[in-house]
């Protein structure tokens, strides 16, 4: 006899559990959440960070998620499928969840980077009908990023979006540093500044402690720490290979997966939620 039980996806939280993560993540008074995840390079987890945001933030209202990052199309691949090989179709693999991909980086005649593209992206952004909106920005290209600050915070002011910013960071590689210097006024102006520390490689992050910019972030009040928990093998692999949800993970992907995955998914919820809570 078959066990239909296991077929059935759980619910997650509660209605009044909804609203409690809709607060964390909005703030008071926001109509929406811009949120931005960074890295100094390529492989230090912004696009695993990334997913897992926009996983939690599914649970409670539809999410918007661009991938900007030209390098790869691993965000836009692990949320979106072609219909047909070949087709330039796509659909969102989990409901509630939609991506597109847009390029941010435009340089003028001389070379100087022009922030245009970006400033077209926090438009759409504006005039999104979803509340909670991702994005996975370029490996490496703090220069845009930069030149930005001022579009991205005013404009997010102006429309009342609650900016978030989210930097991924390796353990002993210290190219994490460089994004947080160059970034400095971003993160000092955004509403939420979050060092996301990738635990997967290594665990030692003396290099962040003992600098001067992290202990002058850690004395604003916007500014969080969190850690992100290694993931297995055998589930990175159904991720990046598979393609496999987070949401599948937990719920219908096969025993051997689900317990871990199940595991992992509320842990990530938990430390995202206390991260971004006002």
């Amino acid at each position: 006899m078959t066990d239909t039980t296991q077929l059935k996806a759980p619910v997650w939280y509660s209605p009044s559990e909804i609203q409690e993560i809709q607060q964390d993540l909005l703030g008071p008074g926001n109509a929406k959440v811009l949120i931005l995840c960074l890295g100094g390079k390529g492989g230090v987890g912004k696009t695993t960070i990334a997913l897992q945001i926009a996983d939690l933030a599914a649970e409670v209202g539809p999410v918007l998620a661009v991938d900007t990052d030209p390098a790869n199309r691993h965000f836009h691949t692990a949320l979106m499928r072609e219909t047909e090989p070949g087709s330039q179709n796509f659909v969102p693999r989990r409901p509630g969840v939609s991506c597109f991909r847009q390029r941010l980086r435009a340089e003028d005649s001389t070379g100087r980077v022009d922030p245009t593209l970006v400033q077209d992206l926090i438009e759409r952004v504006s005039d999104a009908a979803e509340r909670f909106v991702v994005v996975d920005f370029p490996a490496g290209d703090t220069e845009t990023t930069r030149r930005s600050t001022e579009i991205i915070v005013e404009s997010c002011r102006e429309d009342k979006i609650r900016l978030c910013v989210v930097v991924a960071a390796g353990a002993v590689d210290p190219t994490a540093l460089d994004v947080l210097r160059e970034l400095r006024p971003l993160l000092l102006e955004c509403d939420r500044a979050i060092l996301a520390k990738n635990t997967a490689p290594a665990t030692n992050f003396d290099y962040l402690e003992a600098s001067d910019v992290v202990r002058q972030l850690r004395a604003q009040p916007n500014f969080r720490t969190t850690e992100i928990e290694r993931i297995g093998e055998r589930l990175i692999e159904a991720l990046r290979i598979q393609h496999t949800t987070w949401l599948e993970l937990a719920t219908t992907a096969p025993m051997r997966l689900r317990v871990e995955g199940r595991r992992l998914r509320r842990n990530f919820h938990t430390a995202w939620r206390e991260a971004f809570r006002p």
